[in-house]
C-alpha cells in the first residue's frame, strides 16, 4: 500500500508542479517535462514487475475514492455552469455552431478577432481554429445549453477519461491498477479546473486518442478511425501520436483505413472554404509567435530551429522503435507520453490546457508502476 501511496504523492506534485509555474518562465517548465520524460523508462519497468496481490479491502477504498472525488467534480461542474467565465477557446467554438446554424463556413466567418495575436499578419486569420469534430462534440449541449453546453459536455468527457484510464491501467494491472490510476487522475484539481473553469476542449482529441489505445490490438480499423477522429478534433496531440499506436503487420491495412475515415469529417469544411481553412488550421500554426511561456521566447532564432531538429530526430527514432518492436500498451502508453512531451516542448507556446494531452497517460503509467504485473 505504500507504493500505492507514493504513486498519488509523486504524480500529484509533478502535476502540481507543471501547472503552478507562471508565464515567463519557460525554462522551469521546460526542466519538469525533462524530469517527468525521464521518469517514463521507470514507470513502464515498474509495471512489469511481478507483484503480490493488492491488500484486502484496496478495492473498496479505491472505489470510494472515485466515488467521492467524481462527485467533488460534479459539484465543481455543476457551480461553474450558474456564471460560466470561459476562455476563448469555449466562446469561438459556440461561436462557430452558430455560425454553421445559419449556413455559414465557421473558417470564413470573423469569429477570432485576435487570431492569436497574428490578426494583423495578412490572410483570414479570424475564422474558427479548431476541426470539425470539435464542433460536433460539442454542438448537442451548446445548442441546448449555450455557453453553459461547453462546460456540461466537458463534464462528460472527464468522466470518459476517468473510465479509460481505468480501462487502460485495468490490461495487465489488474482491477485494483484501473482503480488507482482513475483515483489518480480524478484527485488532480488541475484538470477539473482547465475543463470547467476555462472551457478548454483538450479532452475530445484526448479521449479519442485513449479509446484507440485500448483498441489497437482487437479492433486496429476503429482505432484508426479514433485517432482521425482525434486529428479531425484538433491537430495535437494526435499528429504526434499516430505512429505510436500503429499496431502490428497484420492490423496495419484496416489501422490506416479507419484512420483515413476518421479524417473525412474535414474534407466538406476544407473544399467549401480552402484559402480561409488554409489560413486557420495550417498556417496559423506555422506563423504563431514564440510566447513567453515557452523557454525559447527570447532566444536566437536559430535556438528554436536547433530544438525542434533534435525533437523531431528523437521523434523519429522514437516512431521507428514502434514499427519494428509492436511494443505491448504499457510501452506504447509511454511512447504516446514521451512523444507529446517533446512536441509540446519545442512548440511556439507551452500552455498549461496542454498539460491534459499527457496527465491521462501518466495516471495509466504511474498506476501500473504502483501495482506491477497482476498474477
Amino acid at each position: 500500500m505504500q507504493r500505492v501511496i507514493a504513486a498519488e504523492i509523486v504524480f500529484s506534485l509533478a502535476v502540481f508542479a507543471l501547472q503552478s509555474v507562471p508565464r515567463g518562465h519557460g525554462l522551469l517548465t521546460l526542466a519538469l517535462v525533462v524530469v517527468i520524460a525521464s521518469l517514463i523508462p521507470w514507470l513502464v519497468a515498474q509495471g512489469r514487475r511481478e507483484a503480490p496481490p493488492p491488500p484486502a479491502g484496496a478495492d473498496r477504498v479505491l472505489i470510494a475514492a472515485v466515488l467521492g472525488l467524481g462527485a467533488l467534480q460534479l459539484a465543481f461542474a455543476i457551480i461553474r455552469t450558474v456564471k460560466p467565465k470561459v476562455l476563448d477557446i469555449a466562446v469561438t467554438t459556440v461561436a462557430a455552431i452558430a455560425a454553421l446554424g445559419h449556413g455559414g463556413n465557421p473558417y470564413d466567418v470573423a469569429i477570432d478577432p485576435l487570431a492569436g495575436g497574428i490578426a494583423d499578419a495578412g490572410g483570414g486569420f479570424q475564422g474558427y481554429k479548431y476541426l470539425p469534430v470539435m464542433m460536433a462534440a460539442y454542438a448537442p449541449l451548446v445548442l441546448a445549453f449555450g455557453i453553459r453546453g461547453t462546460v456540461v459536455t466537458n463534464l462528460l468527457l472527464q468522466g470518459a477519461v476517468a473510465a479509460l484510464v481505468r480501462s487502460l491501467a485495468g490490461r495487465g494491472g489488474g482491477r485494483t491498477a484501473g482503480l488507482l490510476a482513475a483515483t489518480l487522475y480524478l484527485s488532480l484539481p488541475f484538470p477539473a479546473f482547465q475543463l470547467f473553469t476555462r472551457g478548454v476542449n483538450d479532452a475530445v482529441p484526448v479521449v479519442a486518442l485513449l479509446g484507440a489505445l485500448l483498441l489497437f490490438e482487437e479492433r486496429p480499423g476503429w482505432a484508426g478511425l479514433l485517432v482521425g477522429l482525434s486529428i479531425a478534433a484538433k491537430l495535437m496531440p494526435g499528429l504526434a501520436v499516430i505512429l505510436c499506436l500503429v499496431p502490428a503487420a497484420g492490423g496495419r491495412q484496416r489501422f490506416f483505413l479507419g484512420l483515413a475515415a476518421g479524417l473525412l469529417p474535414i474534407l466538406p469544411f476544407a473544399a467549401a472554404a480552402p484559402g480561409a481553412f488554409a489560413d486557420n488550421i495550417l498556417l496559423f500554426n506555422l506563423l504563431r509567435p514564440i510566447d513567453n511561456t515557452s523557454w525559447l521566447y527570447g532566444l536566437p532564432v536559430g535556438t528554436a530551429v536547433l530544438a525542434r531538429a533534435m525533437a523531431s530526430a528523437a521523434l523519429a527514432g522514437l516512431y521507428a522503435w514502434v514499427w519494428r518492436r509492436a511494443p505491448e500498451r504499457d510501452e506504447r502508453c509511454a511512447a504516446a507520453a514521451v512523444a507529446i512531451l517533446l512536441v509540446f516542448a519545442v512548440g511556439p507556446d507551452m500552455h498549461l490546457n496542454y498539460n491534459l494531452w499527457f496527465i491521462p497517460f501518466l495516471a495509466v503509467l504511474s498506476a501500473r508502476a504502483a501495482i506491477g504485473r497482476s498474477g
